[in-house]
């Protein structure tokens, strides 16, 4: 039986597996923040002034219409339903997932209970479009495609986490060394470190900028330096980040110049990013190895001994024919 003739159910399990994908990828760029976040921009964005008792209605109404439809109605409905799947994730996973999501920027404003549930749900919705299209027969097409729908309903959402936080880590890595040059020309010029920190997240828009913001802000609130610095190794768990805030907070400590100290960070930053180019270039021998085995030396073959082999077949059947 053709594998097109499916029946309503399955184009239905089909439809909502690639309609939950789509969401999942698409919605790359719908960043929400946590809850820290919220207090942390509530206290630091101004309040614009209400001299009259109507403003504040007409405020809350404006708040309210803002927003597409993704972010007003499919955002908050696909988080829900995640939650709902999610009560059964154990707690002893909860905390490693939250700190994945954390490290990828909380996409989606996520949390661990609530991807877990997404991971549930796709889980689900693979294992049952794969049971209806073996129910249409054993054909090699059908376990094949049997085969992809749960595989992809395994590991579609672990695999957009990995990928979020391995992007994430290294556009912080990269820019870490052209941060540090622009705080240490900021240094040079007088700034202190908070505001050098300021100055890159106002100009910089990229991951780390926003993170830097989030520093500033959290010093802003009351915490202190060190502390916040440590946060910010925490919470993205990048090793040259790490090594970052160590050299900063012991040359706080220590009382040494910011600038030299940055200046110095910066150019430790580009010998270890050259050496991990380096690194990249060695592994690339490696890794086109096996797509000249299993694809360029077959090709090669076929069409050095191509020719050969009439050759060859007819020299055989004559030699067998003279016996």
């Amino acid at each position: 039986m053709d594998l097109f003739s499916t029946p309503i159910l399955l184009t239905v399990g089909a439809g909502i597996l690639l309609f939950g994908g789509a969401i999942l990828l698409v919605a790359v760029r719908a960043m929400t923040t946590d809850e820290m976040s919220h207090r942390l921009q509530d206290y630091v964005t101004d309040q614009p002034a209400q001299p009259i008792d109507w403003q504040p209605a007409i405020s809350v109404r404006r708040a309210e219409m803002e927003g597409n439809f993704r972010t007003r109605v499919l955002n908050p409905g696909f988080r829900r339903l995640g939650g709902l799947f999610g009560r059964i994730m154990p707690a002893k996973n909860l905390e490693q997932l939250d700190h994945q999501l954390m490290i990828a920027g909380n996409p989606l404003g996520l949390h661990g209970r609530e991807f877990y549930g997404i991971r549930v749900l796709f889980i689900i919705l693979g294992s049952w479009l794969s049971l209806l299209i073996l129910r249409r027969g054993l054909e090699p097409l059908n376990l094949i495609v049997a085969f992809l729908a749960f595989f992809i309903g395994i590991f579609l959402p672990r695999n957009f986490l990995r990928s979020r936080v391995r992007k994430r880590q290294n556009s912080i890595r990269r820019g870490l060394p052209d941060a540090l040059d622009m705080m240490s020309v900021c240094a040079e010029a007088g700034l202190g470190f908070d505001q050098t920190l300021q100055r890159v997240s106002e100009y910089w828009k990229t991951p780390l900028g926003i993170e830097f913001g989030r520093v500033v802000a959290e010093m802003e609130m009351g915490v202190s330096r060190q502390q916040a610095l440590r946060n910010l190794a925490d919470r993205l768990d990048v090793p040259e980040l790490s090594s970052f805030v160590a050299v900063i907070i012991q040359s706080d400590k220590l009382g040494m110049s910011i600038a030299d100290t940055l200046r110095g960070q910066a150019q430790q930053m580009r010998i270890e990013r050259r050496f991990r180019a380096q690194e990249e270039a060695r592994k690339v021998p490696l890794k086109m190895l096996f797509p000249m085995i299993l694809l360029i030396f077959p090709a090669m073959m076929a069409v050095i001994c191509g020719p050969a082999i009439p050759v060859l077949v007819e020299l055989f059947a004559t030699m067998s024919g003279r016996r």
